[in-house]
């Protein structure tokens, strides 16, 4: 009996005395709410976020670009595919010189693809079209937040 009292009487004195004061599955939210800025660390956590999208997207347009009946279209395509590559790794390695020659040569390399296309069927041209307009979307909107960044 004095060992059931007692049990009781343990369990009871831990439960009381156990409190939790918030309760918070994420650990990121407690990052967050503790820094003097959280406002300023939120915002810089969804702009990388955004721009690992970005990149990410860049990488998979690279890998899934059709071929192309037109043998000049796709000797430029995989020139605008290395220069992708070299652009990504130089914007990983915060390499700007790197980042901007490569930026200039993707520019080189879309401006005579946009000749080249002319010698394309229809169908072709508007695969082709698509994936120039998602590649130039999100060059530009890595630009802009490198840009923007301080």
């Amino acid at each position: 009996m004095k060992k059931i009292l007692f049990s009781a009487l343990i369990i009871c004195f831990t439960l009381t005395n156990c409190a939790v004061e918030k309760f918070n599955m994420s650990p990121l939210n407690s990052t967050i709410s503790t820094g003097n800025d959280s406002g300023s660390l939120e915002s810089r956590l969804g702009k990388a976020m955004q721009n690992n999208v970005n990149a990410a997207e860049i990488t998979n347009l690279i890998s899934t670009f059709p071929k192309f009946r037109n043998d000049g279209v796709n000797l430029e395509v995989s020139r605008l595919k290395q220069h992708l590559q070299n652009y990504l790794y130089a914007y990983g390695a915060y390499d700007i010189n790197g980042k901007n020659r490569n930026l200039r040569e993707i520019e080189r390399t879309y401006k005579k693809i946009q000749r080249l296309r002319q010698y394309l069927n229809k169908d072709e041209d508007e695969i082709i079209n698509r994936y120039l307009v998602r590649l130039k979307t999100n060059l530009s909107e890595l630009e802009s937040a490198s840009a923007q960044a301080p």
